[in-house]
């Protein structure tokens, strides 16, 4: 086999498991500590206003939103590439080639799988964001009256179950380059 197969091979395989792994970080230590961090005891002395509070979750979400899609879909899709090579050249040499393809396929699922499953609750935690912005804007010299704080609390509860939901999903979603990268993987050491 060709050097450059073999390179497009662990490019697809390290590239899936490395999307996969930082997808599944997101939800399994990030979405907890940064809702961990937001939680405070009933009997705490400790407290933030409730506008911070949403302000704090939904901006720390988005962060994490933004950096996370602008990584792990380029480095699967690039892996796919990679696996994508390695069909193309070994598509009449081995019958396992097909294989690469389906890694490929299953690994990309990422994208479908965002559409269908995660789009609201993204639009939802997005418009929790822009909404707290305007309300901070608002009431920055006000204190806020008791209706208004009740409000901000089923919020602030909203959020919390919205990114529970969305991290959830998400680790859902780091199983598509995971399967990708064991299929790649075997075919790869089953070729031999």
């Amino acid at each position: 086999m060709a050097t450059d197969v073999k390179i497009a091979q662990a490019i697809g395989t390290l590239g899936y498991a490395a999307a996969a792994g930082g997808i599944a970080t997101l939800s399994a230590v990030c979405i907890p500590n940064i809702t961990a961090l937001a939680q405070f005891p009933a009997n705490s002395t400790l407290s933030l206003d409730e506008t911070r509070r949403i302000l704090q979750l939904s901006h720390q979400w988005l962060d994490l939103y933004d950096r996370g899609h602008k990584i792990f879909p380029s480095i699967t899709a690039f892996a796919s590439i990679a696996n994508i090579y390695v069909f193309w050249e070994l598509r009449n040499t081995q019958t396992r080639a097909s294989r690469y393809l389906l890694a490929a396929s299953v690994a990309m699922s990422i994208v479908p799988w965002t559409f269908l499953t995660m789009v609201k609750t993204n639009d939802q935690l997005d418009a929790h964001a822009l909404h707290a912005d305007a309300t901070r804007a608002d009431t920055r010299d006000v204190t806020a009256g008791s209706r208004e704080k009740s409000n901000q609390t089923v919020k602030y509860g909203e959020i919390l179950r919205l990114l529970k939901k969305w991290a959830k999903l998400n680790l859902a979603r780091a199983m598509f380059p995971l399967a990708g990268a064991l299929i790649g993987f075997c075919t790869a050491v089953s070729s031999r």
